[in-house]
């Protein structure tokens, strides 16, 4: 088996694919493995650049599986984040105590305090909805969808509730603060099934973030791929997927190697794959038409800063709505979230931290910066400390480190369509929810990763590897295992 790139997908796609019997090899553009999954060192200071919360309950057994956890111990999230009015005029602190929040969110609107209610309610049970880990949709039969259905028969009501995207159901509170505020949690335009989700799991004690950050989680996974034995390729670009009477039988790389293999697998994006790498010979039409339909996640700005300052008086997680807005990098922005890591010692020395902003850019803006892109990265750093200064006042004068990601950077280091680090966007009203692992007329060549998984996110790109290993050994006539 051959894996175009080497993050969480290729990864586990190669870590499980050893397990069942295969040769794995892994040809990654970047200089490390990781993709967008990745942190990275700066000084003294690690900028940690993916895992903002790593979602546990039925998929905490995948992470045990891949050996990422243990070793990597999880520390459960007690505090999610503090919401704050831009303005100054409220916040509501959201945690594991979602009966705290609810009150809070009924003190701001109280006319809303039924919905309040009735959504607390439904993320309670949608948190018992048993994700559909061990079965594959491509190999799910009749049966299996019939159990499925009746599995569902206790939530169907509360699926068909919220099925709206959380901007056209909060668009029906009364409150513009409590709107605000559950917009600050997940995008707008995602499907209310997240949110529900995303709070029913905090309740759990099903969110958490594992101790010593990205960094640790990625060094155990690719600990256990090596383990196994399998290969790595670094610094080398897949330019073209070889096709032999529609069969793929390899890749052509940049330097012009070719490299046969008897599966090949692509982790890239979807537009990359189809559009570049098999030349649109396969699968374009469909592509087109989901690229024409279906949102992307936006690209961001990841603004990072490491301070002579522990900051253990501040909460972890800030969201702040609705700030008078300013233009930067092209864009209007009244919305920011900031990360401060003072549960985290591993990425500052003692006494110190690291403190992120991040916020929704524009793609374009920053691939028509030419020479002057990094004096762009300067005065959007600027801009957005002065931003951060208003929330965490002093901040300034304690930098000693600044470092800034752009959806550039995000193309660079791991080829994101466009800076869009999570591919699709699932919506409410469009119901995409699945794309096949395989395109039409082309044999022994597969996908897996966050585009054919609408959502992304850490444990949809475990499991698409796991289930396309799942999907191989059915074919093969193997009985599929996690371990040799």
């Amino acid at each position: 088996m051959l894996i175009i790139g080497g993050g969480l997908a290729g990864l586990s796609t190669g870590t499980y694919a050893l397990a069942n019997g295969w040769e794995v090899t892994i040809v990654e553009h970047n200089l490390a493995l990781g993709g967008v999954c990745t942190a990275w060192k700066r000084g003294p200071y690690t900028v940690d650049g993916c895992i903002h919360w790593l979602t546990g309950g039925a998929f905490f057994k995948i992470y045990e599986e891949l050996r990422i956890c243990p070793p990597v111990a999880v520390r459960t999230l007690e505090h999610f984040s503090t919401i704050r009015d831009g303005h100054g005029g409220w916040s509501v602190e959201v945690g594991r105590d979602l009966a705290a929040m609810g009150g809070e969110l009924r003190a701001l609107s109280p006319a809303d305090g039924e919905a309040i209610d009735d959504m607390l309610a439904a993320a309670e049970k949608i948190a018992d909805l048993a994700p559909p880990i061990d079965r594959p949709q491509e190999l799910m039969t009749m049966r299996d969808q019939l159990r499925w259905l009746w599995e569902l028969r206790g939530e169907l009501g509360i699926l068909a509730k919220y099925r709206d995207t959380v901007g056209a159901w909060t668009e029906r509170l009364a409150g513009d603060a409590v709107r605000r505020a559950l917009r600050s949690l997940v995008p707008g335009e995602a499907p209310m099934f997240f949110l529900l989700m995303m709070l029913g799991y905090l309740g759990r004690g099903w969110l958490s973030r594992p101790v010593g950050g990205t960094a640790a989680f990625l060094e155990a996974l690719c600990a256990r791929y090596q383990e196994l034995g399998g290969a790595v390729v670094l610094n080398t670009t897949v330019d073209e997927v070889l096709v032999e009477g529609d069969r793929a039988v390899g890749v052509r790389t940049s330097d012009g190697s070719m490299l046969r293999a008897d599966v090949v697998v692509s982790t890239s994006s979807a537009p990359e794959t189809v559009l570049r790498l098999l030349g649109g010979r396969y699968g374009a039409d469909a592509l087109h038409e989901r690229m024409k339909q279906w949102k992307l996640f936006e690209p961001i700005v990841l603004a990072s800063w490491g301070v002579s300052r522990p900051l253990t008086e501040v909460p972890s997680t800030i969201a702040v709505s609705g700030m008078s807005p300013v233009s930067i990098a092209g864009r209007r922005v009244s919305d920011l979230v900031l990360r401060i890591f003072n549960d985290e010692p591993s990425v500052a020395p003692k006494g110190h931290t690291v403190v992120q902003a991040l916020m929704v850019t524009d793609y374009g803006w920053w691939a028509t910066r030419g020479r002057g892109y990094g004096d762009a990265k300067a005065a959007v750093a600027a801009e957005l400390l002065g931003l951060v200064e208003r929330q965490i006042p002093g901040i300034g004068a304690a930098v000693e480190m600044s470092d800034v990601a752009t959806p550039l950077t995000y193309w660079r280091s791991a080829r994101s369509w466009r800076g869009a680090f999570e591919g699709w966007m699932p919506a409410g009203d469009t119901h995409q929810t699945h794309v096949p692992k395989t395109l039409p007329g082309l044999e022994r060549f597969y996908m897996a990763g966050q585009w054919v998984e609408p959502g992304g996110g850490v444990p949809a790109a475990l499991m698409s590897g796991r289930q396309l290993v799942q999907i191989l050994c059915a074919q093969a006539g193997r009985r599929f295992v996690v371990s040799p």
